[in-house]
């Protein structure tokens, strides 16, 4: 019997990693074909977007999706994981809120940030994080991302209660550290929840010790609120996808596809997710 396909909304506690937070839904659909798509540090809280079964292979669907967090940054130190559980490599003065919403808005739109040395980033084969645990100076190459949102929620010295929305692959903690410093002060990330994920919100999620089977969305579902395109197919087209005829054969009769849509069979259940791979259109999951 194969494993529920399913999208599930975790909201991670604080203190585990993304990976142990999987293990109550493993043990509730009785499998171990269960990933997330989009890590969350121990240290942080919050939206984590759980697959099971066949829709594990549809993490990368929600990767590009933009984020939405809230955070506290605390100013004064700055650690060396940017984060409340690192050890202080640097102070400075507290900055006043003048100097901070200055440089909050230089911290909008299209950013290049240099994501933290404590991270999972890739660094000639090996992890960032593993590197920095070594005591070797790891040089992690910038990169481009885009905050939408910037909001100060509170101001209660040395805490800056803040909401972030931004694109996939920005770093909280990257933004914290470069505030703290262009206030003249020092800064890290003391607290951080993932609020929401695309369409997805936390306050549909629940908590990995509570969740059950019923709390996943299917694959139809999920095409629903991710604002995926969904096709009916005849009787005919049913069979032949079934039967492993290349997708590409869709294109006669739906030539617009040219971004991941959900095929339907000819009695509405999930058949088949289709994506443009490498110029060709492509069955990414069959179901």
């Amino acid at each position: 019997m194969h494993p529920f396909s399913g999208v599930f909304l975790l909201d991670k506690p604080v203190g585990i990693s993304s990976f142990r937070a999987l293990d109550s839904l493993k043990r509730a659909l009785d499998t171990t074909k269960v990933g997330h798509a989009g890590t969350l540090d121990p240290f942080a809280t919050g939206l984590l977007i759980a697959l099971s079964g066949k829709l594990t292979k549809a993490a990368y669907l929600c990767a590009g999706m933009d984020k939405g967090y809230e955070a506290v940054i605390r100013f004064g130190a700055e650690t060396d994981t940017l984060d409340v559980e690192g050890r202080v490599v640097g102070r400075g003065p507290l900055p006043d809120y003048d100097a901070i919403k200055k440089a909050a808005g230089n911290y909008t739109g299209a950013i290049t940030q240099t994501p933290p040395a404590f991270s999972a980033i890739g660094i000639n084969g090996s992890r960032s994080y593993k590197l920095a645990r070594e005591g070797l100076k790891v040089e992690v190459p910038e990169r481009r991302v885009r905050i939408h949102s910037f909001k100060i929620l509170d101001w209660s010295p040395p805490n800056l209660r803040v909401y972030i929305g931004c694109s996939s692959g920005t770093y909280i903690r990257s933004l914290s550290r470069d505030i703290g410093i262009a206030c003249g002060s020092r800064a890290f990330c003391f607290s951080l929840r993932r609020v929401s994920i695309g369409p997805f919100s936390v306050r549909d999620a629940i908590g990995p010790d509570q969740i059950v089977k019923t709390d996943g969305y299917d694959p139809i579902e999920f095409a629903r609120i991710a604002r995926i395109p969904a096709i009916l197919l005849s009787s005919g087209l049913t069979r032949e996808l079934r039967m492993g005829v290349s997708p590409d054969r869709l294109k006669l009769w739906f030539p617009r596809i040219e971004s991941p849509t959900l095929c339907m069979s000819s009695d509405g259940k999930a058949l088949a997710m289709l994506d443009v791979k490498e110029g060709r259109l492509a069955c990414r999951i069959l179901f």
